[in-house]
């Protein structure tokens, strides 16, 4: 296995640290762990996402389907449905900026339920700061997933549901019912989601020192059963 690199080895810079998450990330998260700076990469990838949100968000198939969401009650008033109308308007301005606030936290969420599974029950001996610095560099992927969504919704591709148009595998059988349970659980199941739990996947091998085939299985099986669970809700909705 890669030795994670010394502190005093040359430090990859944030565009290269940006670049390698996508293209070699087992260096990159070696580089990382050994000097664990987060802030430049948190910047950027919480900027797209605040863009990205904006943009499908404020888009008329999305703004849309979210008034029938939220008017399918028969009895609103007209004051209420001019309330909803109102706050859907302000709706992208709150998500971009919720990101700011959520990105953060959610990876530091994320970061403790990790330190937990490896540090405290597993025996590993990484830092908060260094798991912390991982999971903010995985989000460059889903940076990936938030540009291909912007991108999608400002071509026309129609939103799926109230999420934004992206890469799932119900693109494969579009012979079937869009209500039906394979297709609610395959459209669950998010190609740059899985890109993103094997990148993950990789770091947590770097930093831990473990083989990366054993935690990604891991991870797509949780996965994989969220999905089930999350198809079989929708298909009975």
């Amino acid at each position: 296995m890669t030795e994670i690199a010394t502190a005093s080895a040359p430090q990859p810079g944030l565009f290269a640290r940006l670049i390698g998450v996508l293209v070699s990330p087992k260096e990159t998260f070696a580089a990382v762990a050994a000097n664990p700076r987060w802030l430049g990469v948190m910047a950027v990838t919480l900027i797209i996402g605040a863009v990205c949100q904006y943009v499908i968000f404020s888009s008329p198939a999305m703004q849309d389907e979210l008034f029938k969401q939220a008017t399918r009650n028969p009895n609103m008033t007209d004051q209420q449905v001019a309330g909803v109308e109102t706050f859907l308007m302000r709706l992208p301005a709150l998500f971009a900026g919720a990101a700011f606030i959520l990105g953060p936290l959610v990876t530091a969420i994320f970061s403790g339920i990790l330190m937990l599974i490896f540090s405290t029950l597993m025996g590993g001996s990484a830092r908060f700061k260094q798991v912390y610095a991982l999971v903010a560099h995985s989000g460059v992927v889903s940076s990936v997933q938030g540009i291909l969504g912007a991108a999608l919704t400002l071509s026309g591709a129609p939103p799926s549901g109230t999420s934004a148009p992206g890469a799932n595998l119900a693109i494969f059988v579009p012979m079937l019912e869009e209500t039906s349970f394979v297709t609610r659980f395959l459209g669950s199941i998010d190609l740059i989601l899985v890109w993103w739990i094997i990148t993950m996947s990789i770091g947590l091998a770097v930093l831990y020192r473990r083989k990366t085939g054993g935690i990604a299985t891991t991870l797509l099986a949780i996965y994989v059963v969220i999905a089930l669970i999350v198809g079989y809700v929708r298909s009975g909705s």
